[in-house]
This record gives C-alpha cells, structure tokens and sequence, in this order.
C-alpha cells in the first residue's frame, strides 16, 4: 500500500488494482467468478470519465519496424519513468508524481499539466486491460449482459480506452445489446475517425 503520509490520485477500487498498469495480459489469468467480474466493472465504473475528453486517451501505441523509421514518441520516455516510480495504481500518489515531473523536466521532457494528463492516462490504461479481459477472455456473455456493453459505450462516447471498448463490443457480438451499442455509435457524432472506422468495420 501506499505510505500513509501519502495522497492518492486514484479512486480506493483502482488502488486495490493488484496489477501492473501497464501489463496488458495479467487480467487473462483470471478465473470468471462472480467476485472477479465483479471487481472488473467496478474498475470499468470508476475508470469512466463523466464527459467526453478533449483529448482521447491513452495514445496510440507506437511500433518500429525497422532502424528507418522514426524515434518513439516522447511519452513513452515519460510513461517508463512513471513505471519505475508508480508501477502499481496503489503507488500512484500525489507525492511520487511530483518526483517524476522533476525527473521529466530534467529530462528535458514535457511537463505541462503532467499530474492530470497522466493521472487521466494511467486509470486509461487500467479501463483498456479491464475491457480486453471482459471482451476477449470471458465466456460467461449473459454474465456481462448489459454492463459491459452500456459501459463499453459510453467509453467509446467519451474518448477513453475507446478502441478496446469496441474491440469488448465486438467479441461480444452475438449479444443483441453489443449489436445495439455499435448500430448507436455509427450515429454519434464527434467519434474519431478511426473509431469511426472501427465501430463501421465491425457492423459491416
């Protein structure tokens, strides 16, 4: 746990998160009991932002293919000082983000407005793993009927995590209410373009 002289930026439920933030299969291990399902909406409930974000969140994934092409973005070099100093959401405090920003200024790395973007970015990454688990991994569809699929929209809707909401819509398909969700989110406006894309792509 965190020191008790310490202030939490995350929720109590993310700070029992009792992963890695930033691994994105230790959720796969998990069985698809009725205390874990319920700890993964807990998380999906408390992660949700209450209105669109200006910004989509997290970032897009950068992958190099070959020595040509171009660096990784600076918020990677950002994101591995968090992990050495927070790597669990329990760590993720007022205080040792304070230290990271020092080190990413000394770094010569961007600064502004570092404690809420990556406070914000870091409960993104935790919705992303929590609604890869939900979609891909469990069985039990009825048992995720219709939290998952109300919440995944309203991801989607406010720019969180909201390529692995429609990825969870997309795995669970065969349910009417995921299908209802992607045929909603066709027509709302104001999605991204490659959301966009995407929620087309899986109603086609």
């Amino acid at each position: 746990m965190t020191a008790t002289d310490e202030t939490p930026l995350l929720p109590g439920v993310l700070q029992a998160y009792p992963y890695p933030w930033d691994n994105g299969f230790i959720w796969t291990t998990e069985k698809e009991d009725e205390e874990t399902l319920a700890y993964a909406r807990a998380v999906l409930e408390a992660c949700l932002p209450s209105e669109p974000l200006a910004d989509p969140e997290p970032p897009q994934e950068t992958v190099l293919h070959d020595s040509g092409d171009d660096a990784y973005p600076e918020w990677t070099e950002i994101r591995a000082v968090l992990r050495e100093r927070m790597p669990y959401a329990r760590h993720v405090t007022a205080e040792r983000m304070a230290g990271a920003e020092a080190e990413c200024a000394r770094r010569g790395l961007a600064t502004a407005g570092f404690q809420e973007i990556w406070t914000r970015r870091i409960t993104a990454w935790i919705a992303e793993r929590t609604l890869y688990w939900c979609g891909l991994m469990v069985d039990d569809e009825a048992a995720l009927t219709p939290w998952l699929m109300d919440l995944a929209e309203l991801y989607v809707q406010r720019g969180l995590a909201a390529e692995k909401a429609v990825g969870a819509l997309s795995c669970t398909r065969s349910v009417p209410e995921s299908r209802a969700a992607l045929a909603r989110l066709a027509a709302y406006d104001g999605l991204p373009e490659e959301i966009r894309e995407a929620v087309a792509y899986e109603l086609r």
